[in-house]
């Protein structure tokens, strides 16, 4: 695992477990870390939670899940930046 990154791999989970260990997971996160959620399908109902939590996210289509979502808070500059290092990032929110 990368340095300040937190893998949470959802990918065979059923509803609604993979929102609840996401939910769980960016409140723990420290400046500098940030959540790579690993998904089969891109879950359009965490974003707008997301934002009113004051996390933002970014996709990434290219990894090792059909679905991976990098989330940070919002003006945690040194997750971003390490987010934007290390992927290739497709859209963030």
């Amino acid at each position: 695992m990368l340095s300040g990154e937190k893998c949470c791999d959802v990918q065979h989970c059923a509803p609604p477990e993979p929102m609840q260990q996401v939910i769980e997971a960016v409140q723990e996160l420290h400046e500098g870390e940030y959540v790579r959620m690993m998904h089969r399908m891109e879950p359009y109902p965490l974003y707008s939670m997301l934002d009113d939590m004051g996390f933002t996210h970014c996709l990434v289509l290219d990894g090792e899940a059909p679905y991976e979502v990098m989330i940070y808070k919002r003006l945690d500059q040194v997750a971003e930046n390490r987010v934007k290092e290390r992927y290739n990032v497709m859209q963030s929110g």
